[in-house]
């Protein structure tokens, strides 16, 4: 592929998904950050973006041109998350309308949806230096990179566990857990690299559902945003059987012709009911396409369908 950009592209490091907390003193502990994984390649005075599968992404976020002025070095590839922040935390929905805005749209998103660019590596710094130890990089990116008011280098911890409840009591993604002295692996998920995430809590509507042999078997998920219900999957893990049962009873008389989705779902064979129902979902994270990964039905919900909604 054939992109402006005087640097070779290289493939981003991925951590690994585990299920316990991974503690040592060779280790060291950061906040995992939910936005969109960007590599900021810096040369001849530009700056040009790709996301972690390849894509090219300068035209969405203008604003990083500006680091240019930041590095004090002539080329670089900086590696980081940039995320939207709202009273401090990250939302994975406002920065997913960046990333996914066309041209026209680009300054009047930009102005609603200021990004920040949360650092944690740099892989080159007017050579590769992917060979030497993480707290090497990291020493070079402090050196060569200033912050400012949006543009921030990611802090290392040196416990997990009391990290990690720190990032539960804020209802923030989780953390990432790396061996200090990895070296910088790209295209590939590796085990110096290691991610431990918080399910977290999304109250949705239920605006539809699919039947198994004449018995609801999953509950299709909507959120609001503006006027707008939005599709964001489907669940059927969480309620007990004697639920399913009610469900089967009561869904059908709140039946309706169309979907109340504003972006209707693909597949087919699912009934449409009106969003009167709501329920607390527990899931790992938005996807890129703003689906629920993993979904489970914590429990119904009192909460008013118009509040299920995308902050």
């Amino acid at each position: 592929m054939q992109v402006k950009t005087d640097l070779d592209l290289i493939e981003p490091m991925m951590p690994i998904l585990v299920k316990d907390i991974t503690e040592g003193a060779d280790y060291v502990y950061q906040v995992k950050w939910d936005g969109v994984r960007m590599l900021a390649y810096l040369s001849s005075g530009k700056v040009t973006l790709f996301n972690k599968c390849g894509n090219l992404r300068t035209e969405q976020y203008p604003e990083l041109q500006e680091l240019t002025a930041l590095l004090r070095i002539p080329e670089a590839i900086v590696d980081g998350e940039l995320v939207v922040l709202k009273k401090g935390k990250p939302n994975f929905p406002a920065i997913l309308r960046r990333d996914l805005c066309g041209s026209r749209q680009v300054n009047q998103v930009r102005a609603l949806y200021p990004v920040h660019f949360m650092v944690f590596d740099m892989p080159f710094a007017n050579r590769d230096i992917r060979a030497l130890p993480l707290l090497e990089r990291q020493s070079v990116l402090s050196r060569t990179l200033d912050e400012n008011e949006w543009v921030q280098t990611v802090e290392n911890f040196s416990e997990g566990a009391s990290l990690f409840a720190a990032i539960k009591e804020q209802d923030m993604e989780g953390i990432v857990i790396k061996r200090a002295s990895s070296p910088y692996v790209g295209g590939k998920k590796h085990r110096d690299w290691l991610k431990y995430k918080y399910r977290r809590t999304q109250y949705c509507v239920v605006g539809g559902y699919t039947l198994n042999q004449g018995m609801v078997n999953a509950l299709l998920l909507g959120v609001y945003r503006d006027q707008n219900l939005l599709y964001v999957g489907k669940a059927g893990t969480g309620l007990r059987q004697e639920d399913w049962s009610i469900l089967t009873k009561e869904l059908p008389p709140m039946s309706m012709p169309t979907s109340p989705f504003a972006n209707k779902p693909a597949a087919q064979g699912y009934f449409f009911v009106q969003p009167q129902l709501t329920l607390r979902v527990e899931f790992a994270e938005w996807t890129d396409t703003l689906t629920l990964r993993s979904p489970v039905i914590a429990g119904f919900s009192n909460k008013p369908p118009d509040e299920c909604r995308l902050d």
